[in-house]
């Protein structure tokens, strides 16, 4: 197997990075990216039309010179139409666009798809990939822990199961990339008011109710305990190693059965040790969290001290001028004082109550009735309103519990009036169930009538005090 630089390198040209390297860099971004968004409308542009866009970038960031780059070409780099060529055909050069030969002699350019690739990775690293905790660490221990994993399919398991870890630990990886973000935010914000938008608008909001709160929840020390534990029950079953073995070698005919099992021994260690790395991660979010947060309230109560100490030295100030100048205006005192001008032309009392805005007095007025009838933007903003809700309560889990819960094993059907519905829980699992019918990791399948019978008027179901459509649930 050939190695990364090798195989990356028979692909692009070295000088593809270069351009990113150089003290030019920024200009060339700017221009890329300029580039990128002039192509959303369409696939390519003409070789002057691109000009035209290196050329506007240029003028926006004058600051910025490229005659270190092209040490050869002070004539062309002498004008900025000059300096847009050059751009151009350097990225043209090293891979960034591409300039097909056409027999009709026309230019057109266009961004090759290593270009495209490489730059959405750039834009993802300069805006920060938002945190989120989605249940891939809950999905592999769930599937670790089920009785009935690693029977019928186990090398596919196994490879679900890596899969989900791999993701769920890239995801604690944004988390405390996340934490990191917000503590340069916390530094840099110099009032008490940017300070509280940090940690409250910024941190709470897009963190802390999205992502910890969930990650606290799964109480992953106690799952992953009991993952490792039945993965070394897997790793030990030689029934269940023939059958992963079997299931390697009819997926891959020409791989002989000792490479098969060498390859299954890897993964298993593999999957072993990135559970086991699952622990120290998250004790390592917790201290980054916390110390966050400590550092945050330790700046806000700075701040208020600050704040509060000047109120202080103003208000001494204020008491000693009223003892020694009583009866007389500020405007009025003596120059040799040395007080700052005032920026009041007129101040006849200066306390907590004089510049109190009065309270509105409001006059009383009649009760309006509420309309009855909805209209149908109140219908839509309840149905964005219960989809909003949904979405933020229900997952995959959720329903694969209430399956489980299900007499009967695989294969079993449950008509909607067969299933136990009995309040709004009920109701709400099988909603979740049927938001994630169909998916990869849900051990159910549901086929409403709707869809079977093709028709629009299907026949419903009163359970829980709700008309529920005909469908019928299968395990599986």
């Amino acid at each position: 197997m050939r190695s990364l630089a090798a195989a990356l390198f028979s692909e692009i040209q070295p000088e593809f990075f270069r351009v990113l390297a150089g003290k030019s860099a920024p200009i060339y971004l700017e221009a890329l990216e300029a580039l990128e968004q002039a192509m959303r409308s369409a696939t390519a542009l003409s070789r002057s039309d691109a000009l035209d866009v290196v050329i506007d970038v240029l003028r926006a960031n004058s600051e910025l010179s490229i005659a270190d780059d092209f040490p050869t070409a002070e004539s062309d780099a002498a004008t900025i139409q000059g300096q847009a060529g050059l751009i151009l055909r350097r990225l043209v050069e090293v891979g960034w666009l591409h300039e097909p030969g056409r027999p009709d002699w026309q230019r057109i350019v266009h961004f090759s798809a290593n270009g495209e690739i490489l730059l959405a990775a750039l834009r993802q690293i300069a805006k920060g990939e938002p945190s989120q905790f989605t249940d891939k660490l809950q999905l592999a221990c769930a599937q670790l822990l089920n009785p009935e994993g690693f029977v019928e399919n186990p090398y596919a398991d196994l490879e679900a199961c890596l899969d989900n870890v791999r993701q769920g630990l890239r995801e604690l990886r944004q988390m405390a990339n996340g934490v990191a973000r917000h503590s340069r935010n916390l530094l840099r914000a110099e009032t008490l008011k940017a300070n509280l938008a940090v940690l409250y608008d910024e941190f709470s909001e897009s963190f802390g109710h999205a992502c910890y709160r969930e990650l606290v929840h799964a109480q992953l020390h106690t799952k992953i305990h009991h993952a490792v534990r039945r993965l070394d029950d897997v790793s030990q079953s030689e029934k269940v190693l023939a059958r992963m073995q079997r299931e390697r070698l009819r997926r891959q005919p020409e791989c002989d059965a000792e490479s098969a099992t060498n390859e299954i021994r890897l993964k298993l260690d593999e999957l072993g040790r990135l559970l086991e790395s699952v622990g120290p991660q998250v004790d390592e979010l917790d201290r980054r969290t916390a110390e966050f947060a400590r550092k945050a309230f330790a700046r806000i109560r700075y701040l208020q001290e600050v704040s509060g100490g000047q109120r202080e030295k103003v208000q001494r100030i204020f008491s000693w001028v009223d003892e020694n100048y009583a009866g007389t205006r500020l405007n009025e005192l003596p120059e040799s004082l040395g007080l700052p001008s005032l920026f009041i032309t007129e101040a006849t009392l200066l306390s907590g109550d004089s510049l109190r805005k009065p309270v509105l007095r409001r006059k009383a007025g009649e009760v309006e009735p509420i309309d009855e009838e909805l209209t149908p933007e109140d219908r839509d903003d309840a149905l964005k309103e219960i989809e909003n809700s949904l979405r933020e309560s229900m997952n995959i889990l959720r329903a694969n519990r209430f399956v489980a819960r299900l007499a009967g094993e695989r294969g079993t059907k449950f008509d909607v009036t067969e299933l136990p519905l009995e309040n709004q829980q009920d109701v709400s699992d099988l909603v979740a169930c049927l938001l994630y019918t169909g998916s990869r990791d849900s051990t159910f399948q549901i086929e409403t009538v709707r869809a079977a019978a093709d028709v629009s008027d299907p026949p419903q179901h009163v359970r829980a005090g709700y008309h529920i459509e005909g469908l019928v649930l299968e395990k599986r």
